[in-house]
This record gives C-alpha cells, sequence and structure tokens, in this order.
C-alpha cells in the first residue's frame, strides 16, 4: 500500500545535508525576500494493520523501521512511501524498541516474548534468540542499543538487569545493585559505554561494553525527586540527555556522572520519547498534549507543534535519511513526520 510521499528523496536529501538542514538555492543569487523556515509536523503515515500500536523506531540508510506492539508486526516505510509490514515468529511477543545493529541488521525487543529479535533489511530473515529466566524471573526486555563493538544491550526490568546479547545469541546477564531499579531506554555514550535510565531508581545507570561483571555498573541520581526518567540519548556536545515525564523537564549529565541541567519544558505535560537532531537541537514527544516539542540547545527556548492528528499519542522519535524528524503515534497508528527546517 502506498502514501503520500514519505522522504525528500535522494536529490532532497543531499541539498538539506549542506546548509544544516536548510536547502541550497537552485539558481545563484540572493533570494528576494529571503525563504524563511517553519518548524511543523508536516505529514503522517498510516500504518496499514489497525490499532497496531507503533512503538520503537529507527532508520537505515533508506527507511525507517518501526515496532507493531500489537500487531506483532516489525513495519517499514520507504522512500518510495511504501509500509511493508514482517510478522514477528513469536505469537503475542509484543515487540517494543527496535535498533539497527552493526551487523547491518534489525535488533528488537520482544517485551511479552522473552527474547529479542532480529530481521534483515529485507524482511525476509528473522532470529529470535531467547533469554533465560534469571532467579526465577522471567525477562521482559525492554530498551535495546548496539555497542561499538557489534554486541546489543537490552534493559530488562523483568529481572531488574541489562543482558549482553552477541550476534551470535549468546546471553549474559548483569544484575543492578539496586532493587527494582526499572531500567528502561538505554543508549551508546560517547565514552563507549551505555548508559541507561532507572525509572523507579530515580537514577542514570552507566556500564562498559567491555563489562565482565556486575560490579561494574555505577549508577548516578539525578536531583529531581519522583522525576520519571523516560528516554535518554546522547547530544552533539558529548553528554547524555533524558526526558522526565512526571517532571515535566529535560536532563543533561556528563559522562563523570555529573548533572548539569534538569530544564522544566514550559507548557510541556509528559515529555517521553527524545532525539537529538542533526540541527543540534533536541526533540520531544508531548503525549498527553500530542506535539513535537523543539527544544534550542543555545537558548533554551521551548516550543510545541501539534500533531496533524489530535491525540496521536507521539511516543518514540528518530531521525530519518532526509534528516527530518520521525516518530511514532500509538493512538492514531501512525507515522509521523517533523520539519525543523
Amino acid at each position: 500500500m502506498k502514501y503520500t510521499l514519505v522522504l525528500a528523496g535522494a536529490v532532497a536529501a543531499a541539498l538539506m545535508l549542506g546548509g544544516c538542514g536548510k536547502t541550497t538555492p537552485v539558481t545563484s543569487g540572493t533570494a528576494s525576500p529571503s525563504p524563511t523556515y517553519s518548524p511543523t509536523v508536516s505529514a503522517e503515515y498510516p500504518i496499514p494493520t489497525a490499532n497496531a500500536k507503533p512503538a520503537g523506531i529507527t532508520r537505515t540508510s533508506t527507511a525507517l523501521w518501526f515496532t507493531e506492539e500489537a500487531a506483532d508486526q516489525i513495519g517499514a516505510l520507504s522512500e518510495a512511501a511504501t509500509i511493508s509490514e514482517y510478522p514477528v515468529p513469536t505469537a503475542n511477543a509484543k515487540p517494543l524498541n527496535i535498533t539497527l545493529g552493526q551487523d547491518g541488521n534489525l535488533w528488537f525487543t520482544e517485551f511479552a516474548g522473552a527474547q529479542i529479535g532480529k530481521v534483515s533489511q529485507s524482511g525476509t530473515s528473522f532470529v529470535e534468540c531467547p533469554l533465560p529466566t534469571e532467579g526465577g524471573l522471567t525477562p521482559t526486555p525492554f530498551g535495546i542499543a548496539a555497542d561499538n563493538q557489534g554486541n546489543l544491550w537490552v534493559t530488562d526490568p523483568g529481572t531488574n538487569g541489562l543482558w549482553m546479547v552477541t550476534t551470535g545469541c549468546v546471553a549474559t546477564f548483569f544484575a543492578l545493585p539496586i532493587s527494582n531499579a526499572g531500567p528502561e531506554s538505554i543508549t551508546a555514550g560517547p565514552n563507549g559505554a551505555l548508559w541507561f535510565v532507572e525509572t523507579n531508581a530515580n537514577e542514570i545507570g552507566e556500564i562498559p561494553s567491555t563489562a565482565t561483571s556486575a560490579s561494574q555498573i555505577q549508577s548516578f541520581p539525578i536531583n529531581t525527586p519522583n522525576a520519571g526518567l523516560g528516554v535518554i540519548v546522547t547530544g552533539q556536545d558529548g553528554a547524555l540527555w533524558f526526558t522526565e515525564t512526571k517532571a515535566d523537564k529535560l536532563g543533561r549529565m556528563l559522562t563523570t556522572g555529573q548533572v548539569t541541567a534538569e530544564t522544566t519544558l514550559t507548557g510541556v505535560t509528559s515529555p517521553y520519547g527524545l532525539v537529538s537532531a542533526p540541527d543540534g537541537n533536541f526533540y520531544i514527544a508531548d503525549q498527553t498534549s500530542s506535539a513535537i516539542v523543539q527544544y534550542l540547545a543555545s537558548s533554551g527556548t521551548v516550543t510545541s507543534y501539534p500533531t496533524k492528528t489530535p491525540n496521536a499519542g507521539p511516543f518514540w522519535l528518530t531521525i530519518g535519511p532526509d534528516n527530518e524528524v520521525y516518530f511514532t503515534e500509538q493512538t492514531a497508528n501512525n507515522i509521523g513526520q517533523f520539519r525543523y527546517f
């Protein structure tokens, strides 16, 4: 099934890359009047399966890939605006988060399947890696990130730990030192370590990608009590940035564990999804207000842009091959597109 063009195309994308997201004039000379650039939610692309509940989203060089939590499928949105859907082999697995591995495959968590999955970019080949029970507890894999050595790191609130999984499906478990820490979102940090939120503990955790023992895990508290930590990403400034869903804040932490800022996002009611964009700014999914929030890193200016569909439930975000922001809309069953230039 085809929809309106999703990506700007190879030529336009190349132009956008050249000027921090702004296109270069085709003709020489200065335009009069000067062109203006207005950020906006520019499009929404319906998912063919009804009530699929899209969740995690990531990119390859040519497409957007996302999980369909309720439909047990992996979806792909191509540059030609074709949405393809691929059933996960395990029924009722609830695929949740997804990332691109160094091996060129898409890797995703199966929250209710107690395993992680791999799908090729053709969508024709699936592999699933079961995670063993730990201390009698069934794993509930949540977040996933690839390290610089090709392994996958997975947060697991069900067993209160982390898994390091090789591309050959060998899994190693690391128990968190804080009980019921609630590990969820995870990202590869600028120092080569993996950084993750401990939502229930109100702390940010770090583990070296070369870790051999859980004793190498460090946790750093944030300043705001009961912040409701959401998504964590690496910023272009070499710091870790994270959303505080209950406190309506955006936090910043150095790789030393020092919290340098927890900025109140004025007018924002439940910031969750977060992405660092090529323009140096941050874009945030405000679930309750159904908006994409732009945070200007240089000034701290916060501006909200409503989704085209009301109450769409924007969730996770990524940067597309064309440098635009794309996000899942859980309630509206769409993939949204945000132009920030």
